[in-house]
């Protein structure tokens, strides 16, 4: 018992000195990016057009232009911090309305999505946008430039803040 009460003191003291060591300190000053984007879009600037699977499909294969296939999910954290910060950037809203069709797709959502002739499911598009291998988790946005070819989609799992978001789609617009 006297052990345990004494572990539990120098727990207590060790957390104690912690705080009190870091309490105060102002934060390091992020690095400077390479390239700058332009922070959260004002209110009155144009926003982002997100299209279901089945429409965004249709719309991309007619207007000729790349698919970007946002899989999220509504439990999902960084999707959400995705959603605030990376797609309501001004300068991603403009190149994404330009050079792309936005789908928002959330998995784990039913529904039947008219891609390439076929009528899938939603775990059947999500197996789909993956090549048939496993999903990386979430977000996960796809790339799908030649529509009628399932091997060319290629997948980005994880966040990603607007500078590095923005260089994945100018490597999209220049291939």
């Amino acid at each position: 018992m006297k052990k345990t009460v004494v572990i539990a003191f120098i727990i207590l003291l060790s957390g104690v000195f912690v705080a009190a060591t870091f309490a105060g300190k102002p934060k390091p000053k992020p690095k400077k990016k390479k390239e700058e984007v332009t922070a959260t879009a004002p209110p009155d600037a144009e926003k982002l057009t997100w299209y279901s699977p089945t429409d965004g499909y249709a719309k991309a294969k007619k207007e000729k232009k790349i698919l970007i296939v946002d899989a999220y999910t509504d439990w999902c954290y960084w999707c959400k911090v995705m959603d605030k910060e990376t797609y309501t950037n001004a300068d991603i809203i403009t190149k994404m309305n330009k050079y792309f069709v936005a789908v928002k797709f959330n998995p784990e959502n039913n529904g039947v999505h008219k891609i390439n002739g076929q009528d899938l499911s939603s775990e059947a598009f999500l197996q789909m946008l993956n090549n048939g291998g496993r999903n990386s988790g979430y977000p996960t946005t796809f790339f799908w430039k030649a529509l009628d070819d399932m091997s060319l989609v290629s997948a980005y799992p994880g966040y990603r803040e607007p500078v590095g978001f923005n260089d994945i789609l100018n490597t999209w617009i220049n291939k």
